[in-house]
């Protein structure tokens, strides 16, 4: 026997006990009495379902729990209307044994379980039962991600090839473009050594390489003046963030302290305020229970003045403290204490002004509470608003700190900005210099070697330019690329790459045939199984019942259960009557419980076989009872038998 222990579960308030024997419990009520509340119960120590926890929790409440013995438990908590359990403090099926990680599914038949809802929606799908109480299930998961992890594999390695053929085509334009230059570069030697000649000097060359020099040197100058332009424009942002943040959190702790001129004192003024409505709720207790007491004497007063006789036992004469506790008693009508006469009709109106008083004494009461609950909710919202204001302090002073760090930062970048400034004119102005001996050496060169010579080194220019521009493009390309060595070839990258998809395209191969293992040895399994379930539980409406498998590509792609009747025709599952599939589906849930989880120790049925004949029902429990220690079903019955839930055992 196991003691089952609800606390706020569906219809039931507070804590519930019912005792679970070994064997058939059959839980009977009227309707909306708790049948189901009951159920979800145990279903909850085998799910990890939150609709099922919603479900179950009591919506008056936000916290429940369900014990079954010292052995299993599930603590319930609603949060933002979210219904979680506590796994850190629970105890549940799957916990002792990891196999029963699929209970859920198997040994749980009721109007919310998948397969019943499928066959009622006309969806009922038989691969995908057989699939999640097997485990092809994961299988099949993994096998999908697999797949999808190869798809993107074999996309990015089609990129990552496009890109190195790209980069690898460039290479080879810069080598082609390496070699014009050269040859420029010799032509150009070649006339710098003609105009040498003819002008006597070679100043023109010497003066030509300064005034490029310095060209480049302003040209790197611009560039660091435009990155240091840059780094003083985001300090001066990142400062003035800074200082607004400053300034609004001053404006913020300055409003709350005009406020609350002292905080510390007004969160004192609600514990004195809260201390008050507790002494007078405290004082008001106490009077009611002096009213409660007084009531209670004046009700037996009523009921010993209201007596006409009293009878005295024979007893009393022979037993002399039985006669002495009618002696003190007195007379009817007559007080015991004062032996004075009693007015039933004041006893009553006594009593009446008693029961009014106390009435009128718990409101009071009530009203203390809700003062009491009042001043705490605003003592809360100033201690949270303090809390508030003291984070807010510490980020004022970070603020501050942050402010100054930025501007320290802006000052040392503003220097560094105008010395960069002041460098860039003197090489301007030396720039100019160069430029006026470069002109006066040119004039006594001639005009058409001049003109070759500079347009050579246009050429040159151009083609260092490409070249520069396609480095660059060559370094996007490859950094993009992972696992790529510098100067490794397509052939060598593509290979290395294609090892990992043929590891992924293995472990593909591997999981199809766990799936496909897994989802026929399934059917066989339940094959062999569950024409005798439905045999042994008394059905006979089929002589003979098989899934039977489609296969897409040589994997089992869908499956359907064929029927055959005495009579040779067949049928399938989706053609049958909603109970047929209903009773073939209990037969699936049971076949799975054997072959699965054969030592799960309960089968739940909720609703399910109430439209089944009663003999076929004692036959289906009976064969139930061999392959569950605990069967549970539900059976409605009407107010006039019953007001209460009540768990039967067996039969009756």
């Amino acid at each position: 026997m196991m003691e089952l222990e609800l606390q706020n579960i569906g219809g039931f308030t507070g804590v519930h006990t019912f005792e679970i024997k070994k064997g058939i419990n059959r839980i009977t009520a009227p309707n909306a009495k708790g049948k189901s509340s009951l159920l979800r119960g145990i279903q909850c120590l085998a799910s990890d379902d939150e609709t099922v926890f919603r479900d179950s929790l009591n919506d008056d409440n936000d916290t429940g729990s369900i014990k079954l013995d010292d052995e299993f438990v599930r603590n319930l908590r609603r949060t933002n209307n979210i219904v979680q359990a506590t796994p850190a403090d629970d105890r549940t099926f799957f916990d002792e044994n990891s196999q029963w990680r699929n209970a859920e599914k198997i040994a749980f038949f009721t109007p919310k379980s998948r397969v019943v809802l499928e066959i009622e929606q006309n969806m009922f799908d038989v691969l995908r039962f057989v699939k999640s109480v097997s485990g092809a299930e994961i299988v099949e998961s993994d096998l999908r991600r697999k797949e999808a992890q190869l798809e993107d594999a074999k996309q990015k390695l089609d990129e990552y090839i496009e890109n190195l053929t790209n980069a690898q085509k460039l290479e080879a334009e810069i080598k082609t473009m390496q070699g014009d230059i050269q040859k420029l570069q010799d032509e150009v030697q070649e006339l710098e050594d003609e105009i040498a000649k003819e002008s006597g000097t070679m100043d023109i060359t010497d003066v030509s390489k300064d005034l490029a020099t310095k060209k480049r040197e302003i040209t790197g100058l611009h560039e660091r003046l435009r990155v240091r332009e840059g780094e003083v424009k985001r300090y001066q942002d990142e400062y003035e963030k800074a200082h607004a943040l400053r300034e609004r959190i001053d404006e913020e702790i300055a409003e709350f302290e005009r406020t609350y001129e002292s905080p510390e004192k007004s969160i004192e003024e609600f514990k004195g305020n809260i201390s008050k409505y507790e002494r007078r709720k405290k004082s008001l207790k106490k009077g009611k229970d002096l009213v409660d007491s007084l009531l209670g004497v004046i009700n037996e007063a009523y009921k010993m003045f209201g007596e006409t006789e009293r009878v005295i036992p024979d007893e009393a004469s022979e037993i002399p403290s039985l006669d002495r506790a009618y002696n003190l008693l007195g007379e009817p009508r007559e007080c015991p204490v004062c032996s004075g006469g009693a007015d039933r009709d004041t006893l009553d109106q006594r009593r009446k002004e008693l029961r009014e008083c106390a009435t009128d004494l718990s409101k009071d009461m009530r009203g203390e509470d809700e003062q009491i609950k009042m001043i705490k909710a605003d003592r809360k919202e100033l201690q949270d608003q303090v809390d508030g204001l003291k984070a807010k302090r510490r980020a004022l002073d970070g603020a501050k700190h942050d402010a100054e760090e930025y501007r320290k930062d802006w000052d040392e970048r503003k220097d560094t900005l105008d010395a960069i400034e002041r460098e860039i004119a003197e090489k301007e102005s030396e720039l100019e210099s160069l430029e006026r001996e470069y002109k006066d050496a040119t004039k006594t060169a001639r005009t058409e070697s001049r003109d070759r010579l500079n347009e050579m080194r246009k050429k040159v220019g151009g083609f260092e330019n490409e070249i520069r521009n396609n480095q660059k493009q060559i370094d996007r390309l490859t950094s993009e690329i992972p696992d790529y060595r510098i100067g490794e070839t397509l052939e060598e990258y593509a290979r290395k790459k294609n090892k990992g998809l043929e590891q992924l395209r293995a472990e593909i191969e591997e999981l199809e045939g766990q799936y496909d293992h897994e989802v026929r040895g399934a059917v066989k399994l339940f094959n062999d199984k569950i024409n005798d379930i439905y045999h042994d539980m008394g059905f006979t409406t089929f002589r003979d019942i098989k899934i039977e498998e489609a296969t897409t590509r040589g994997r089992p792609s869908s499956l359907d259960v064929i029927v055959e009747h005495e009579s040779g025709k067949k049928q399938s599952l989706s053609s049958l009557s909603k109970a047929e599939q209903l009773t073939l589906g209990l037969v699936f849930q049971i076949s799975a419980k054997e072959n699965y989880i054969p030592k799960f120790p309960f089968f739940v049925i909720d609703d399910n076989m109430n439209t089944f004949d009663p003999d076929r029902f004692k036959l289906a429990l009976d064969y139930l009872t061999d392959k569950a220690d605990y069967v549970l079903v539900s059976q409605p019955a009407s107010p006039s038998e019953q007001e209460e839930l009540v768990v039967r055992y067996g039969f009756e």
